[in-house]
């Protein structure tokens, strides 16, 4: 699943959903990692539906405590030549392989996705350690 971008076949770096689907089928994965796994983001790339049609979604994931975000979030921005350009931030502890899954199944499911920002959920409230 991961790999330096730069040394993967052209169709695992496209932004054609056709191409990127028939990499993922042949090397019998669900998405990629553009680069190493951190515990706090990681650069993930996979299929989705956006505005009715099939799109190669350029995610960066990351926790809200990496950033020092208050709420969860989804930011849209416009396609460029690797795919739409997303960023997914959650009030998670750490970013895996689950998590990762996890927010594959959610931007997947989702309705209503539309460009720009969307906050959702409760504000995130950092757990600060007793003296």
């Amino acid at each position: 699943m991961y790999g330096d971008l730069e040394q993967l076949p052209a169709a695992a770096r496209s932004g054609d959903p056709s191409q990127f689907d028939q990499y993922l089928a042949e090397t019998g994965q669900d998405y990629i990692l553009g680069g190493p796994l951190h515990e706090q983001r990681a650069h993930v790339r996979f299929t989705g539906p956006f505005h009715g049609q099939m799109v190669v979604w350029d995610c960066e994931f990351v926790t809200l405590a990496s950033i020092g975000a208050e709420r969860n979030f989804i930011e849209i921005a416009e396609a460029g030549p690797q795919g739409m350009s997303l960023r997914v931030g959650l009030d998670i502890a750490r970013v895996d392989a689950s998590a990762i899954e996890k927010m594959i199944i959610m931007i997947r499911n989702y309705k209503n996705l539309h460009y720009g920002r969307h906050e959702y959920g409760e504000p995130h409230s950092p757990v600060n350690p007793a003296p």
